[in-house]
Order: C-alpha cells, then structure tokens, then sequence
C-alpha cells in the first residue's frame, strides 16, 4: 500500500514494502525528484538499509561463534512494514523481529522509519531499539531451528538511506550538467569498491581544496564513491541549467555513498551509519567498521533531510 503526506510544496509517496519513498513531486513546479524504479535500469527508487549497509565478505558474518548469511543492504528493504501511527503530516513505520530475521540476525529489535513533511523540506528519521528479552511466540521457532538469539546485552547494527535521484530532471539537460556540492572546502577521498563489492584501499582524492564535484559517468567505473567520515554534513544536487536545488543533509551519519550506473538517468545519494565489508575482512559482526553498539533496552535514531529550493 502507498501512502502520502502534501505540503503547499511537496507530495510525497511511500510504500509499506520497505518503507520506500516512491515520489517525491513538487507541486510547485510539477517535477518529480525522485528515481521512478526503471526495472531495465534499477528497480529500485529508495531502499532502506538495516541491519547492514553494503555488502558482507562471502555474503555472511559470524557473532557468538555462529555464522550468519545475509544479502546485501539487509533484509530491511524487502520487509512489509506496518503503519504505526499517522498524522496530515508526518508516517511511522516499523518493524520488529520475526522468524525469518531471527534466522539471519539474532537481535530482538524495534525499527522505525519516520517521514516528517514541512512545506518544502522531508525529514526522514531512523530509530533503533534493542528491545528486551521476550520469547513468547516464537519459542516454537527456535526450539524447531535451534536458532540462538541473543537475549541480553548490546545489539550490534548498521543503517541507511539509499534514494535515488532523477539525473538530469529537466528537458534539455543531461548527466554531466550536473554536480555536487558539499557545505565546505576541504579535500574529499574515496575508497575503491571491488569487482565482488566490497571495499579496498587506500583512499583517492576526488576534490580537493573544493567542495563541487562535476558529474560524470567515469567516476563510477568502480561502482560507487565511498566517503568513510565524510568531512561535510550536507550535500546538494545542482545543475548547471536550472535553478533548483535539492539538498540532502546528513548531520548524524558519518559516510556518505554516490553510486550511479552507467548512462542511468539517476544518482544516488547514501548516508550511511556503518560500512560495507572491506576485502581483509576478518567476518565478525563486532569488529564491521562503523558497526553500532546499542545497550540492551536502548534507542538510537537519527535523521536525514530532504530540501527542495526552486
């Protein structure tokens, strides 16, 4: 089910599956800024990422000394969300755990997704809980699948965003009349991504002594852009053709990916708590750079934002 929030500028769109932003429309210049999910391209538009970021070594992890697999970006992007409250402005999303996740990720948690809409700006908010030991319901489950769940103690987690922005918007316009702009001047490196996806080093500059990079498609050979503490809190999508700007601000999340195919009439733009595998990964979920420890009974959020200047 799709569900909407409008403000005097903005009508914005997101599905229950996944809690995934489907539109994100100005109603103000009638433009959508939001990847359509072109399933020839990418079928996705703007996957929420939990209980990992990017991808495991192997396509899996061990905690406790059990080995887990999971798929790439978690299973948070596939799950059916439920609504748990909603206002003229604002939608909450959550999940918690099930049997399915159990058997790939031994926490017993609470996820909410929180979409806040004020007239030209999305607030879109993440919130963790390490919830206390239950078993109730699904002590046939586990007693079935001998599957070990962790029931004290602190949960271990990464999160993201995932949005994929329509590049270029306009008529007229192409990728490369596109760039960047970060919030200050400094020099900005990425990490390389393997064939297999997963990260390597060292860094390589892609600024620097700037804050604009010009888009291209031959930034991407490697796959994706991979800012490890990014020195900047936001980052806006200009083009050199028009006057709107779209901004995206990410205060609280320490990474930053850009990731775009080949010729797509896309980007996207990823704050990440956490980090993909990197080659040398030794496969332990404490030791995941980036990784969360949350105390049992704790809760941990943040928020990105979304903002429109036309």
């Amino acid at each position: 089910m799709i569900h909407t929030l409008q403000s005097n500028h903005l009508r914005v769109e997101i599905s229950e599956k996944g809690a995934e932003l489907h539109s994100l429309f100005s109603t103000k210049t009638k433009t959508e800024y939001l990847w359509q999910g072109d399933p020839s391209i990418w079928g996705k538009r703007a996957p929420v990422l939990f209980p990992i970021v990017g991808r495991l070594k192997d396509g899996k992890y061990t905690y406790n000394g059990v080995t887990y697999q999971m798929p790439a970006h978690g299973f948070a992007s596939t799950a059916d969300f439920v609504v748990e409250e909603a206002t003229h402005s604002s939608l909450t999303f959550s999940i918690s755990e099930t049997a399915a996740t159990l058997s790939m990720y031994p926490f017993l948690f609470d996820f909410k997704v929180i979409f806040s809409l004020n007239d030209n700006a999305l607030d879109v908010t993440y919130m963790v809980t390490n919830k206390k030991a239950a078993w109730c319901c699904l002590s046939g489950f586990l007693r079935q699948h001998q599957t070990p769940v962790k029931t004290g103690g602190p949960m271990y987690f990464s999160f993201g965003s995932h949005e994929g922005y329509r590049c270029p918007r306009y008529d007229g316009e192409v990728f490369e009349d596109y760039y960047l702009e970060f919030d200050r001047d400094t020099t900005f490196a990425s990490y390389t991504v393997s064939p297999g996806g997963l990260i390597t080093g060292p860094a390589y500059p892609v600024i620097e002594s700037g804050r604009c990079l010009p888009l291209e498609y031959g930034l991407f050979n490697n796959d994706s852009l991979v800012f490890i503490d990014i020195p900047s809190k936001k980052v806006a999508l200009c083009s050199r053709k028009a006057p709107s700007r779209l901004e995206i601000e990410y205060g609280g999340a320490p990474n930053l990916v850009v990731w775009t195919k080949n010729g797509a009439p896309f980007i996207c733009i990823e704050p990440w708590h956490g980090m993909g595998d990197f080659e040398n990964s030794d496969g332990q979920l404490v030791n995941k750079l980036g990784i969360i420890s949350l105390e049992e009974g704790g809760v941990y959020s943040s928020t990105n934002t979304i903002r429109f200047y036309e």
